[in-house]
């Protein structure tokens, strides 16, 4: 106690010192004296093997899970050691340390009482870790408290240390997620783990699923005896991530008779069965409870499988895709090509894919549809933006039995995966609970006069918008294409998801807005927009009949909709009138 007391008595000496002499120079920079401009490292990657998380975007992505919420999937990171609490041991297996970006103490990501190279203990002998250290973490996270972001205790792991995977060999890439399990979307290797880690331990998955892969190795071959086999299926290009089939039985789910062909390494198969966690760190199938579906194409009666259920819809507005038509679409394309045109598709929200609702920090989701809001037959819809084809900023979420409509381009993700194109597709309509899917906004035209009000909010204050006095150019696009207002209020014109930008022009007296054009009130609650617009010959330019507008917290959209990109009647806007909610 008396040394902790000289030293701070030490300290304080030191200090008057210092502050008495002005000539001895500061241990640091004044303001605007040669101190560089702090680094801004921001976000990237996905949180997958091939695409690891920086530490930045792992900790803006866990610091927007609710406090205690752990995730259901691994998640990737990649940073550089700065220090470590607990260094790896025999006696427990793991070790507790941070890492960060660029190696030094800001923005740290905690990992806590993580496991060893290939998701075991540290043995003796092992490499231990050291401050600089390049790692790649793999497990799940927590957001401890709502406070602290870190992984989850023994259920993260050193998935590589500076480059090595363990026994001396890169790690590779273990493929990305994909599937839902249906026959007609099955699972790949990393889906159906991912899907399997999400269970408790030793807990079977209450429905069969379908997973598809090639054999990448055979443990036990068919045999008449048992008839069963145990065998690995993996992903090309992403063989690492093996899927371990377990004594599942034959075609036809049958037992292995003689003369049946046997497995072997390389072939294609689909199986189908009860999955399990054993142990809680052994994703597999469960032994019997699984069998093949299909060999190279081929089911127990010689036929090549088909998906269940009809495909229904032609993709236009007034027909759209259901979401196995979509599936068959998207499937007849070339291998990672996208479709030349946005495609309409309609389903009801079956599941939401892990942190797949909407957020602020990248304004997008992702999910699955189905046709009834089951989980078979799905469409995966990836990273579609929000309503108005606009970044998710604030207002209603998705929910599971949400009927959507999505409008956007679609792909063949790597030849296998039916998918939206990321960023390339946008909540058309959101039905939540039975409520109106085009609008919570209605809408009344008189003469040229378009009125927009929300129902049963009261009005406050008005504030009226003189398009023709904003100083824009003639005949240009709006620029720039946001008046803030004197009480803070911003109005946007956007491109939406049209062929042309919103354009200024004098002969009109204000702003052209083109099909899929969209307007964004943003700042304040509104209960009533009112739009005076040009009319010729009498003809009014109130906008396309599809057009709408929603109402979610302080964001007011309207949006010029239309069935095509470019066409349709213009929204040719003079003044905006804004009436506040009370």
């Amino acid at each position: 106690m008396k040394k902790v007391i000289y030293s701070m008595l030490a300290l304080l000496c030191a200090a008057f010192t210092f502050t008495s002499c002005e000539d001895v120079p500061m241990p640091y920079d004044q303001p605007g004296e040669g101190v560089p401009d702090p680094v801004v490292i921001e976000p990237t990657g996905s949180g997958t093997a091939a695409d690891p998380y920086n530490v930045t975007a792992a900790l803006d992505f866990i610091n927007n899970l609710p406090a205690d919420e752990q995730t259901t999937e691994n998640i990737y990171v990649k940073g550089i050691v700065v220090s470590i609490t607990e260094e790896f041991s025999t006696q427990y297996g793991n070790a507790t340390y941070y890492i960060s970006d660029d190696g030094t103490n800001k923005n740290q990501f905690y990992v806590y009482r993580s496991l060893y190279l290939g998701n075991k203990k540290f043995a003796s002998g092992d490499t231990q870790l050291q401050e600089g250290d390049e790692v790649v973490i793999c497990g799940k996270v927590v957001n401890y408290k709502g406070t602290t972001p870190e992984t989850v205790l023994n259920q993260s792991y050193l998935y590589s240390l500076n480059g090595n995977g363990g026994n001396g060999e890169t790690p590779q890439p273990s493929g990305e997620a994909k599937g839902s399990g249906t026959l007609s979307d099955p699972y790949n290797p990393a889906g159906v783990i991912a899907y399997i880690n999400s269970l408790g331990s030793d807990v079977e998955s209450p429905n069969d699923v379908y997973v598809k892969g090639k054999i990448g190795s055979v443990t036990e071959e068919y045999s008449t005896n048992y008839g069963n086999a145990t065998f690995t299926i993996v992903e090309e290009g992403a063989e690492s991530t093996a899927f371990t089939v377990y004594r599942a039985l034959y075609l036809g789910n049958k037992k292995f008779a003689s003369g049946d062909t046997q497995i072997k390494a390389g072939d294609e198969v689909i199986v189908c069965g009860k999955v399990i966690n054993y142990k809680g760190n052994t994703p597999e199938t469960q032994q019997n409870k699984a069998y093949l579906y299909s060999l190279n194409g081929k089911t127990a009666g010689g036929e090549t499988p088909q998906p269940s259920g009809e495909a229904k819809g032609s993709g236009t507005l007034d027909d759209p895709y259901n979401p196995i038509a979509a599936s068959n679409y998207a499937s007849s394309l070339a291998a990672d090509a996208k479709s030349d045109k946005d495609v309409y598709i309609k389903g009801i929200i079956s599941r939401i894919a892990s942190n797949g609702q909407f957020g602020t920090d990248y304004g997008n989701a992702t999910f699955y549809i189905s046709e009834d809001g089951q989980q078979n037959n799905e469409f995966y819809v990836f990273r579609t933006l929000y309503l108005g084809n606009v970044k998710y900023t604030e207002g209603t979420n998705i929910q599971v039995g949400d009927e959507v409509i999505i409008c956007g381009k679609v792909m063949n993700y790597k030849g296998n995966t039916p998918e939206t194109a990321a960023n390339e597709s946008y909540l058309y309509s959101l039905n939540s609970g039975g409520g109106k899917a085009e609008s919570n906004v209605t809408k009344s035209i008189s003469d040229n006069i378009l009125t927009l009000t929300v129902p049963d909010v009261a009005e406050g204050e008005k504030v009226t918008v003189d398009l023709n006095v904003q100083g824009w150019t003639n005949g240009k696009a709006v620029d720039p294409s946001t008046i803030t207002l004197e009480d803070g209020t911003d109005i946007t014109f956007d491109k939406g998801d049209g062929s042309n930008t919103p354009a200024y022009y004098e002969a009109t007296k204000g702003v052209r807005l083109y099909a899929k054009n969209v307007i964004t009130i943003k700042g304040k609650a509104v209960a009533k927009v009112v739009l005076t617009c040009d009319s010729y010959n009498g003809t009014p330019y109130t906008g396309n009949e599809l057009l709408y507008a929603t109402a979610e917290g302080t964001t007011f959209t309207i949006i010029n909709e239309h069935t095509e990109a470019k066409g349709g009647n213009q929204l040719r806007v003079q003044t905006i009138e804004i009436t506040y909610a009370k």
